[in-house]
């Protein structure tokens, strides 16, 4: 009985080795199975990709033949035709949209391009173009420039001149499609937006910002008012100089400055 102990000890590890000879083998299986697997979705994927390509790219009847450009701006058709570098002949869906986007959107004026395939051979090219908000005087005799609301740069405009002017900001360079990334004229630019979207610009008209002071920001009314900003809370602060002006209003009071740095209710004018 003592002598056959070790026999078993012996099967028992056989067995042991060939359970992990088999698994080892499974996996490999496995491997080569997914490997394979692998290589017909490939080559799957390519033999379909080449008959979209055959079938589009490749098809006469697909040639680009109308190019629609239309503008929400002042860009005609012919200049945004130009700068998008598109002609007839080409094939729709060779195409690039994004290389598309890239060319009009380099361009100052154009701040969004929407495009569409109409099959069988005609491109829609829908450009919104960038709407200016105020003048931004950026250097001692320099010719002032227009922004849009995100401080995009554009040229300036015989009637951008009747647009309020931003003063303060002092830069050595600057041209247009640059965008402005100072605090203050963004901060203006916000002002001018939310006066715009709350309706309030037939009776809160801005004239000129002066950025001068890091703390504050000084704007003129088309009444002569002078108003003190913060640089924060751009909504907030346009509610609370609406009320003060129907205020005075309704009292028949001349106001000459108000002043909305104070955190409190109260809000100083003279």
């Amino acid at each position: 009985m003592a002598a056959a102990k070790p026999r078993k000890r012996k099967q028992y590890a056989r067995t042991k080795s060939t359970k992990k000879d088999a698994s080892a083998r499974r996996g490999v299986l496995v491997f080569i199975g997914l490997a394979l697997s692998a290589v017909l979705l490939f080559a799957v994927y390519q033999l379909l990709a080449y008959s979209l390509s055959f079938f589009f790219s490749r098809n006469d009847a697909f040639e680009l033949k109308n190019i629609v450009v239309t503008s929400d701006g002042r860009l005609s058709s012919s200049q945004l035709k130009e700068y998008a570098n598109l002609t007839p002949g080409i094939n729709l869906f060779d195409v690039k949209f994004d290389d598309l986007r890239e060319d009009l959107t380099s361009v100052p004026l154009v701040e969004s391009v929407h495009i569409q395939r109409r099959l069988p051979d005609t491109l829609l090219v829908r450009v919104s173009e960038r709407v200016a908000l105020a003048q931004v005087h950026w250097k001692w005799r320099a010719v002032p420039f227009l922004v849009d609301r995100h401080g995009v740069v554009m040229p300036a405009t015989r009637t951008g001149r009747a647009l309020p002017m931003i003063e303060g900001l002092k830069v050595e360079n600057l041209r247009p499609g640059e965008r402005i990334t100072n605090e203050g004229v963004l901060f203006a630019l916000k002002l001018l937006s939310t006066c715009t979207e709350m309706r309030l610009s037939t009776r809160i008209r801005f004239e000129r910002f002066d950025l001068r002071y890091p703390d504050y920001i000084t704007a003129t009314l088309a009444d002569g008012i002078s108003v003190r900003f913060p640089r924060h809370s751009a909504r907030e602060k346009m509610i609370r100089l609406a009320r003060v002006m129907e205020l005075a209003l309704e009292q028949g009071r001349r106001l000459k400055t108000i002043d909305l740095t104070p955190d409190g209710l109260n809000v100083p004018t003279t």
